[in-house]
């Protein structure tokens, strides 16, 4: 079974290529369209490693993490924040609510795959 990632981004374009890269790499994908849906989703697909984008609209990255990191059920799923904000009180208000790691934007696939190796194998199917 392919290892499943929860991509949380309220930009298509960015969407689109982190999961276009993901699911080449052997990922199972599966996209939030902001926080709220991440929040909806994180439980119900369980996923093996989430990524977020953290400056997001109505709920943010931050509390994405701090839901995840929370909640008994999904507090060991690693998370890393996709952000151009790594060095801003916004990434590291992430970091103290759990984030285990962060992808600087612009990245490119290798970067990208790099940091969700650290964390992450795909998986035969």
């Amino acid at each position: 079974m392919k290892r499943k990632i929860l991509i949380v981004e309220d930009d298509p374009d960015i969407m689109r290529i982190l999961s276009q890269t993901l699911g080449s790499a052997g990922f199972h994908v599966v996209p939030a369209y902001g926080g709220e849906d991440a929040i909806n989703k994180v439980r119900a697909q369980m996923p093996d490693l989430v990524l977020t984008d953290l400056a997001m609209p109505k709920v943010s990255g931050v509390e994405v993490i701090e839901k995840i990191k929370e909640d008994p059920e999904t507090r060991q799923i690693p998370v890393l924040a996709v952000t151009a904000y790594v060095w801003d009180p916004l990434a590291q208000s992430a970091g103290r609510a759990g984030c285990n790691g962060y992808i600087a934007k612009p990245f490119t696939a290798k970067q990208l795959l790099q940091e969700v190796y650290k964390f992450l194998k795909p998986s035969a199917e």
